[in-house]
């Protein structure tokens, strides 16, 4: 489980890296993925793209905040391919990557040592070119007001410590704000709304997001 007042890091884009080890050619390939689906499909899309490989290796460190962490040696010796590739991710503090090592064997055994440095070097040389950011959780709410009633909500939902730039207006029968609440604000604001003055401002229950969402920081 993550604190969820701690910035994170994820990949922003698909990166590869390779590189040759005693004729042997290890290809890195990063993804972003925010769940296990997208972290399998990763994966097969690799093994079809190298189908001729020896091996490819994967691990995946995905969801937030419980973390989905695993990964496979795909018949390397045993902790030679995935932890190496998994603990880069860790060192990285990269959540919602996947990341899979393909070896096309080269005729030259590297011995277990040699196995753990090269996929261990495959995966932290394409960390070190992906684009990374740093986001930061928010949970998503949903607010409707008349219009009598926008500017006393606005005011409110301000003083909540919600920033300008995390709250949207859009104006039909009623009013709607979408926000997205940090969850050091989160409790704040749940009482103001549960209030009698603030469900007097409200047209229908407030809305939130079941899960929390994660916003690039600004």
């Amino acid at each position: 489980m993550l604190a969820l007042e701690r910035p994170c890091r994820r990949p922003t884009a698909p990166a590869v890296y390779s590189f040759k080890e005693k004729r042997s050619e290890f290809i890195a390939a990063l993804f972003p993925s925010a769940a296990g689906d997208e972290a399998r499909a990763a994966l097969e899309s690799v093994r079809r793209e190298h189908h001729g490989a020896t091996h490819n290796c994967p691990a995946w460190r995905v969801g937030y905040p419980e973390v989905e962490e695993f990964c496979s040696d795909d018949g390397e010796p045993g902790g030679t391919a995935g932890r190496p590739i998994l603990g880069a991710l860790q060192k990285a503090g990269l959540f919602n990557a996947a990341l899979v090592v393909t070896r096309y064997f080269g005729g030259i055994k590297l011995g277990v040592r040699g196995l753990i440095d090269a996929y261990g070097a495959a995966a932290a040389g394409v960390i070190e070119r992906a684009a990374i950011e740093t986001v930061l959780p928010f949970k998503e709410l949903e607010l409707r007001c008349g219009y009598e009633h926008l500017a006393a909500l606005s005011r409110a939902v301000k003083s909540a410590g919600i920033a300008e730039n995390r709250l949207r207006t859009t104006y039909a029968v009623d009013v709607t704000l979408s926000l997205l609440v940090s969850p050091a604000r989160e409790e704040r604001l749940r009482t103001l709304l549960d209030s009698y003055e603030g469900r007097q401002l409200l047209a229908a229950p407030p809305r939130w997001g079941k899960n929390y969402v994660l916003t690039a920081e600004t």
